[in-house]
């Protein structure tokens, strides 16, 4: 579900707009620009930061045909105004059509599940390169 190419392991930015747009810019046949808008007006309704250094920033857009993910990881942890108010490691950008309101349902209730799991964040955090953080979503992986 995530590819290689959409994953970044040294995420250097220093808050939440920051590391959201160098999400944006890994998906190169999107406007980052509108990626920004999207998710950063779906921040202002409530911040996606869901506890255990985890935030899910995600929206809907027009002109996509199927759902796009981007992960970061962030070995200082950046301020998200997460729920448990602690920093976020690991960010999941989540982009899907605008015509599908149950599939963006079912994507986030499904990453939440797994990010929830300490031992998949664990993996996350100390996975070595992208390869092995795309089999970890994809269920190749096992648990530690």
């Amino acid at each position: 579900m995530i590819t290689t190419e959409h994953i970044c392991l040294d995420s250097q930015a220093h808050s939440k707009r920051a590391i959201i747009t160098e999400m944006a810019h890994f998906l190169t046949s999107i406007d980052p620009d509108r990626v920004m808008e999207v998710v950063m007006a779906r921040e202002q309704l409530g911040s996606t930061g869901i506890g255990h250094g985890v935030a899910i920033p995600h929206g809907r857009m027009p002109d996509l045909t199927s759902p796009v993910l981007v992960l970061t990881r962030h070995a200082e942890g950046v301020d998200f105004d997460s729920i448990d108010g602690k920093p976020v490691h690991i960010v999941v950008l989540l982009l899907v059509p605008d015509s599908d309101d149950r599939q963006h349902l079912e994507l986030l209730a499904q990453l939440a599940r797994n990010l929830q799991q300490e031992s998949f964040r664990e993996q996350i955090m100390q996975a070595e390169d992208s390869e092995t953080v795309a089999a970890l979503f994809a269920g190749k992986v096992s648990e530690a």
